[in-house]
């Protein structure tokens, strides 16, 4: 069984005449009697009913026309589905993040995504920045969104998102919003912060920040978890300097003290290896480069 037999078959169905079908099909009358016949045999059963004048369906017939066009059709479906994968506009796209971008611009990005590009589907993935490059490199990650990445010739990325830090304090303490005048206010504070090893540029920005101020922060406890690290905070077991959307999150056991005037910004990065031959990340890539902020 060919599929110019499965044609010419239904060709035969739709005119019940093999004169017309042979002329739809610019064959001979012959070969296609011959098809069809070869295609009986192939199956062992009559597919027509037919005398001089008449050609009907049989009932075996009949139910191989149903499924001949739902294979048709699945065939031309799959003709249009390979162009627009193609072109990168049907796809799947799998997605890495650091968890305070679900609640910043993410959402809205990945709407974008599904209004511009309905055939692209998405999967997320939450994982720290060191993890998601990782996962970028080995392949199992198409993009990530991870804070103040490192440089890798094998990788390209750009900043899509940017927000001020803040000093996260248990409440009550002796600094507040109301009498803070300098970041040296908080040179003899226990700190909570992000560890080295959970990304270098990202630790080095937030010491910066204290070290411009003329002090070095005693950190007593590591997390890279912002959620994790306010609950620490609010226990009294240090301060932090986190991004200052997390204070959507905060209680009334935690103060959030803005430094909206500093040089360094919480950044988030939009990274992507080189290398990788997906067609529907370029597709997102140049979608993210048109709205990025």
């Amino acid at each position: 069984m060919e599929l110019r037999h499965l044609k010419s078959f239904l060709i035969l169905c739709d005119t019940l005449h093999f004169g017309h079908a042979a002329n739809i099909l610019h064959i001979v009358q012959p070969a296609l009697t011959k098809q069809i016949k070869e295609l009986e045999e192939d199956l062992g059963v009559k597919l027509f009913a037919r005398n001089k004048r008449n050609v009907a369906l049989t009932h075996e017939g009949a139910y191989l026309k149903g499924q001949c066009e739902k294979i048709m059709n699945q065939i031309e479906d799959t003709k249009k589905e390979i162009k627009w994968i193609g072109d990168g506009t049907k796809g799947e796209i799998k997605i890495g993040y650091v968890g305070s971008c679900i609640h910043t611009f993410l959402p809205t990005f990945l709407d974008n995504i599904a209004s511009t590009f309905p055939n692209i589907h998405w999967y997320l993935n939450e994982l720290t920045s060191i993890a998601q490059e990782k996962e970028i490199k080995d392949g199992k990650l198409d993009i990530a969104f991870l804070r103040n990445p490192d440089r890798d010739e094998e990788l390209e990325s750009f900043v899509i998102f940017k927000e001020p830090f803040a000093f996260v304090l248990p409440n009550p303490h002796p600094i507040s919003i109301h009498n803070f005048e300098s970041i040296l206010q908080f040179k003899d504070e226990k700190f909570i912060l992000p560890s080295k090893n959970d990304g270098e540029a990202y630790y080095d920005l937030q010491l910066s920040i204290c070290h411009e101020a003329g002090f070095s922060p005693n950190i007593v406890h590591e997390s890279v978890h912002g959620h994790t690290v306010m609950k620490l905070v609010e226990h009294h077991f240090g301060i932090t300097l986190l991004p200052l959307s997390f204070q959507q999150f905060a209680n009334d056991r935690l103060q959030f003290i803005p430094l909206p005037h500093i040089n360094q910004k919480s950044e988030i990065s939009m990274m992507w290896k080189k290398s990788n031959k997906n067609p529907s990340l370029s597709k997102v890539v140049q979608l993210a480069g048109v709205i990025h902020v």
